[in-house]
């Protein structure tokens, strides 16, 4: 009963700091999107005269999106812990935890390198990356604390078509990901006027961009066929293809709109958000289709005799 209290505390760490990361990304974007990027033009202080200061709209947003950083590294770091203290030690629990502490505590250095910098866009783009790290790192822990999956063990179907499938289409989302901040980082929002962009043509990475969603949408439809086909296809594994292609289409009409409106801020930050939780709905999709859990009646086998990581 001890463990899985353990493993229940855990997964609810993982739960809280996934969410919260996912919440710190979209309130990146609205700083972005408001101009407020350098509303706090030093880092940790606000300014060269405060710690804190929110004498202007900008510097308030600013401000804001710092604290909701701070307080989400309070259950990044109590995740760590955590994962420590299951007893006895559960198969995948502590590197993922370990992984999303680092990557957002690099998170954090990295975004006051990029106020330092005056919000180039290499190091923008960076922020945004590295909190889709963590977010994959948020929901590996979440899948391997599931009650399912930490008690009864698991095994893996890299070598399945599914399996290969997902795994193209888990690398194509991330490619996607990547060519939508340099389109970002071409565009006009940069979180203030007049610092440096990418000097690329916005047409050009906006077709690149474009075309690795198109991609990724084939390779979900030729996915979902192969589910289709497949007689012993996990139905779970068939819903949450499902919810992808529905957010994923979404996400493609709003990029669409979005680009032939003159990218208006409300669209943007939509985008932002949909592409966030189309990560979230990729790396679930991933776990589902490559790790199954073993029989129910291995249990007790496999708790005592887990691994350690």
């Amino acid at each position: 009963m001890a463990a899985l209290r353990d493993v229940t505390r855990y997964r609810q760490l993982a739960i809280l700091t996934t969410v919260g990361v996912c919440l710190l990304t979209v309130a990146g974007g609205i700083v972005r999107l408001t101009g407020s990027g350098l509303g706090c033009d030093d880092w940790p202080n606000c300014n060269s005269e405060r710690f804190v200061d929110v004498s202007s709209g900008h510097a308030a947003i600013e401000q804001v999106n710092r604290l909701l950083s701070g307080v989400i590294g309070v259950p990044t770091l109590l995740l760590a812990i955590s994962a420590f203290r299951v007893r006895p030690q559960v198969i995948g629990l502590r590197w993922p935890a370990i992984g999303v502490l680092v990557s957002v505590l690099a998170n954090g250095v990295v975004g006051g390198v990029a106020v330092r910098k005056d919000l180039h866009p290499a190091l923008v783009q960076s922020h945004f990356l590295l909190a889709m790290v963590s977010v994959a790192f948020g929901i590996v822990a979440v899948h391997r604390s599931s009650s399912s999956a930490s008690q009864a063990g698991r095994t893996t179907s890299w070598r399945s078509r599914p399996g290969q499938l997902t795994a193209l289409l888990t690398s194509l989302t991330a490619v996607a990901l990547v060519t939508g901040t340099v389109v970002t980082g071409t565009g006009p929002h940069a979180g203030e006027q007049d610092v440096r962009r990418f000097g690329f043509d916005i047409s050009n990475v906006a077709r690149i961009h474009s075309a690795t969603v198109i991609t990724a949408l084939a390779v979900a439809g030729l996915l979902a066929w192969t589910l289709r086909r497949g007689a012993d296809s996990d139905a779970g594994v068939r819903a949450a293809l499902s919810g992808w292609i529905f957010v994923g289409l979404l996400q493609s009409a709003v990029g669409y709109t979005q680009y032939f409106n003159g990218v208006p801020e409300l669209l943007v930050g939509t985008h932002i958000a949909l592409a966030t939780g189309l990560w979230v709905m990729t790396m679930r999709l991933l776990l589902m289709t490559i790790e199954t859990p073993q029989p129910e009646c291995n249990t007790k086998m496999m708790l005592p005799t887990a691994a350690r990581v």
